[in-house]
């Protein structure tokens, strides 16, 4: 891992475009998430930004906060990429619904010199992100960011893989891994 930073898509093109290697240093975690694909009640859109200003550590950011995403705009920093990346639904108290669960959003601190964001529903990740020095943004104690449907996954073995390879893979994945493919 060169840069420590972590990237999310929902676009099905991206993801499999970093999954067969076209985006170095890039590589999958294999962790996932679920969201909506359209706004309902209580289901809000998520802005998706990208900015240049910091490269070669390129970021996209993500916020589904409507104060947020106009001042990112307006900021001249951030790109905005779709105010409509995919939709989650956002929580005041830090609490999830029934039939959802709390989507965690980490922030670098701009360590590395380029800011980023982790996003994962793994509550493991996220504490070994926060002992990396890593910064929770969200509500209550836990700091949610937002609630997503159930269902992510956890990342899967490399194929082939050597019982080292499984040990270091299952390491960059946990706490080094530059790019989450799929959303």
């Amino acid at each position: 891992p060169v840069f420590n930073h972590y990237f999310i898509t929902a676009y099905a093109d991206k993801a499999a475009h970093l999954a067969a290697g076209g985006l170095p240093p890039w590589v999958p975690t294999g962790h996932t998430f679920k969201v909506w694909g359209e706004p309902d009640q209580g289901i809000t859109n998520v802005c998706r930004f990208f900015s240049e200003t910091f490269a070669p550590r390129s970021s996209h950011f993500y916020s589904n906060n409507p104060v947020e995403c106009p001042g990112l705009s307006a900021g001249g920093v951030w790109q905005l990429e779709s105010s409509a990346a995919f939709f989650m639904m956002p929580t005041a108290t830090g609490s999830c619904p029934s039939g959802t669960m709390p989507l965690y959003r980490l922030y670098n601190d701009g360590k590395s010199g380029a800011p980023n964001h982790r996003y994962t529903i793994h509550t493991a990740v996220r504490t070994t992100m926060i002992a990396a020095g890593w910064l929770p943004e969200g509500m209550g104690p836990d700091g949610v960011f937002a609630c997503v449907p159930l269902a992510g996954t956890a990342p899967p073995p490399p194929p082939n893989a050597s019982a080292f390879q499984v040990e270091v893979t299952g390491y960059v994945n946990t706490l080094l891994n530059l790019a989450s493919g799929d959303v």
